[in-house]
């Protein structure tokens, strides 16, 4: 039995980019065959590790979906999750996000506490980051009305920012 030689660093990235193209062409040959790209992906967001972190990188890099903004939205608020989940949130057109972002927002600061301050920061986050100035500032005003001095703070450095 004879033993491999380890892969020269070259040899190891040309296998990247050999992975990365076959990517594209999995993703166009989905992006193009499969009808119900919803389902499929919200699927796959409720699934494993792997099965999220794909659904989370075909929603960043091909296609938008706003029925499936709520997940994204949820994966905001986990900071594992958090950067890629913003970016498929803002590649979905404004004028359609917002509107739904605002929908999700009023039912989620129904829900939220005095103590959920760690949500109210990533919610600004997600809204400064989707351009949804309107809804932050409602964010800001729940915030500035909390007896929660953190809460405060945050309503303070993003009305600076």
């Amino acid at each position: 039995m004879t033993s491999r030689q380890p892969l020269r660093a070259e040899e190891l990235w040309q296998a990247c980019v050999d992975a990365q193209e076959q990517l594209g062409h999995h993703h166009f040959r989905f992006f193009q065959q499969v009808r119900d790209k919803s389902g499929v992906l919200s699927a796959a967001l409720s699934a494993g590790y792997w099965q999220r972190a794909a659904a989370l990188a075909f929603l960043t890099d091909v296609h938008d979906d706003l029925d499936l903004l709520p997940q994204l939205v949820d994966f905001a608020m986990m900071p594992a999750w958090a950067a890629q989940a913003c970016r498929a949130i803002t590649n979905i057109p404004r004028e359609q996000r917002v509107p739904r972002l605002g929908e999700l927002l009023a039912a989620h600061l129904d829900q939220l506490t005095d103590e959920d301050d760690d949500y109210y920061a990533l919610w600004a986050e997600v809204l400064a980051d989707a351009e949804a100035w309107t809804l932050l500032a409602q964010l800001v005003s729940a915030a500035r009305t909390s007896p929660n001095l953190l809460l405060r703070d945050i309503a303070a450095r993003v009305a600076e920012s």
